[in-house]
């Protein structure tokens, strides 16, 4: 089963300080196929990264670990770059926003440029630790990963 990460998720499985780690690299260890890793989501991932080292949760040379992992993530295939096009997840987001906003007008665009990628991907499973994200995901009937959240992240 294909499963998009989104970047709490993410995150948590990288920050070993994160106070979801261990329930993330639970999750992880079942995954059983590559892992998508949009731009965006790359972006998003090292763009908090360097709020948790400018937060002094983590040194510069385990926050520069952490990126050398991912990248050799990605050469290792444990993340793949999917393909995507562009207009199909924006036309995809535009749709879920209209269909789902009006009932939760917190989801932020990132929220749902994200679920957008997992349909568009074919995606059966959605793993993340940000409360918006998940709701979004289980209203598109994705199943969530972890089913169920000991600690809830709201960014």
């Amino acid at each position: 089963m294909l499963i998009y990460c989104g970047t709490s998720f993410l995150l948590s499985l990288a920050v070993e300080l994160d106070a979801n780690h261990a329930a993330a690299r639970k999750v992880a260890a079942k995954f059983k196929e590559a892992v998508p890793f949009t731009l965006w989501c790359e972006t998003e991932v090292k763009h908090g990264l360097q709020r948790v080292l400018a937060d002094k949760k983590l040194s510069p040379s385990e926050h520069d670990a952490i990126v050398r992992q991912l990248h050799d993530d990605i050469a290792d295939g444990i993340f793949i770059r999917p393909s995507l096009n562009e207009g199909n997840v924006h036309q995809k987001a535009q749709e879920l926003s209209k269909k789902h906003t009006p009932a939760m007008p917190a989801l932020r665009t990132l929220d749902i440029l994200h679920v957008a990628s997992a349909l568009a991907l074919g995606a059966k499973g959605f793993a993340s630790f940000d409360i918006r994200q998940r709701e979004l995901a289980a209203a598109e009937g994705l199943h969530l990963h972890p089913a169920k959240m000991a600690t809830v992240q709201v960014p």
